[in-house]
């Protein structure tokens, strides 16, 4: 008997980014998930949007949360049974994390992505952190940790 044969399997990963923003289009789309988002951030209370000639800053006073190595590709609050970091959430597009806690709006884990209609390198600040994001990079290498620089 021969050895079974094993072929690869995966997702166009910009085509199921495409797929879901033509879900999230317009600027009240945007608007509404980016709120959303802050509305589910603890300790977010205000939020501010900064129309700029060459950026769109959105901004709240929240901070999200991060377990010890935000680095890891699982989050160690996961494996321990609790919820993972709103760092390891931010790096699983589409996790759905949310989808079953009490008190947050969000659900699916995609709004993030209807910043894609006004910009290609969205990126990310907080906790001290600065992150940007390259999504036509393979996935290993679509977020840039900035490091040089004060976030």
């Amino acid at each position: 008997m021969a050895e079974p044969t094993f072929l690869s399997r995966d997702i166009d990963y910009l085509g199921e980014l495409g797929a879901h923003l033509r879900g999230l289009t317009g600027y009240r789309s945007l608007a509404h998930e980016l709120i959303q988002n802050a509305d589910d951030v603890d300790g977010a209370n205000e939020m501010e949007f900064d129309v700029r000639a060459d950026a769109l800053v959105v901004d709240n006073d929240g901070v999200f949360s991060e377990c010890a190595d935000v680095t890891t590709d699982e989050c160690q609050w996961k494996i321990e049974g609790r919820r993972r970091c709103d760092f390891h959430r931010f790096r699983r597009i589409a996790a759905g994390d949310k989808r079953g806690e009490a008190g947050t709006t969000g659900a699916f884990g995609i709004g993030f992505i209807s910043v894609y209609q006004v910009t290609d390198h969205p990126e990310l600040l907080s906790s001290g952190r600065h992150w940007r994001l390259r999504e036509d990079k393979p996935a290993a290498n679509r977020i840039e940790v900035c490091s040089g620089c004060s976030a």
